[in-house]
């Protein structure tokens, strides 16, 4: 019984279409590290930006401190309980 050696343009073939599927998984690969780059980018928030607002952590959750938040002139004219 004699065992069959593959042929010069079978081996290539081979190598041809090993490369395109290489080619083909490392395009999604990009595509996708893309992907989840841009969505972090999108809902990170800048929390120790200078500046005159600030997020600021409490007990209560994240708050928004600064400067130029609106306060009324007067403490009673707060509504507040």
């Amino acid at each position: 019984m004699a065992t069959s050696q593959p042929t010069r343009p079978q081996v290539a073939a081979v190598w041809r279409t090993a490369r395109r599927a290489v080619a083909l998984l490392r395009a999604i690969h990009d595509e996708q590290a893309l992907m989840w780059e841009l969505l972090w980018q999108s809902s990170r928030v800048a929390v120790d930006r200078p500046g005159p607002l600030a997020w600021q952590a409490s007990l209560d959750g994240r708050r928004l401190i600064g400067s130029d938040l609106p306060t009324p002139k007067d403490a009673s004219e707060c509504s507040t309980p």
